[in-house]
């Protein structure tokens, strides 16, 4: 039961009131996830077996459903988890691609506080780094950056996200 990575086994991680099984063989995941049940019933814990899924992490394909104890436990490509989108076939790129978006959305609604002349550059910069790069960077711990997404911000609309404290439409300085 579990799976290892380099020289450590791993066999759950837990989070809250969550938790997250690896196993490595898809014959032993009725009785790991019995085994959880019944772990958890001796802590006065129950397993909801609605919100109980499957994923296949970094390979292979969609993992068929599981039947256990009465219930189907799906299996899913994608779910949000702690305000993070955790996807199967591509590693961070999605959730990447999603907290840029997330940022740049939050930068353009924020657009009177960056025309205003009243506020310091300090509190611009303040408010930026509090309300935009936060977004942006949560969970980014996390992630798994690939070559192939190091270039996707490059191509992707975020000429305001560089220089934020440029009111709109004066980003090009004239000869």
């Amino acid at each position: 039961m579990g799976t290892t990575v380099g020289s450590a086994k791993f066999t759950d991680q837990d989070y809250a009131d969550d938790a997250v099984l690896f196993s490595d063989c898809p014959s032993k995941w009725p009785y790991i996830l019995s085994s959880f049940d019944e772990a958890a019933h001796t802590m006065g814990l129950n397993t909801s077996w609605s919100k109980t899924k499957i994923q296949n992490l970094g390979h292979g394909v969609t993992p068929a459903p599981v039947q256990l104890q009465g219930h189907v436990v799906e299996s899913t490509n994608r779910f949000a988890y702690l305000g993070s989108d955790i996807h199967s076939s591509e590693r961070s790129t999605p959730e990447i691609l999603r907290r840029i978006g997330l940022a740049s959305n939050i930068f353009g609604r924020l657009a009177n506080i960056w025309q205003r002349t009243g506020l310091s550059l300090q509190t611009k910069i303040r408010l930026y780094n509090a309300l935009v790069i936060s977004v942006l960077l949560y969970g980014s711990e996390t992630w798994t950056l690939l070559k192939a997404i190091r270039s996707v911000p490059h191509e992707l609309p975020t000429t305001d996200l560089r220089n934020p404290l440029v009111p709109f439409g004066h980003e090009r300085l004239s000869h």
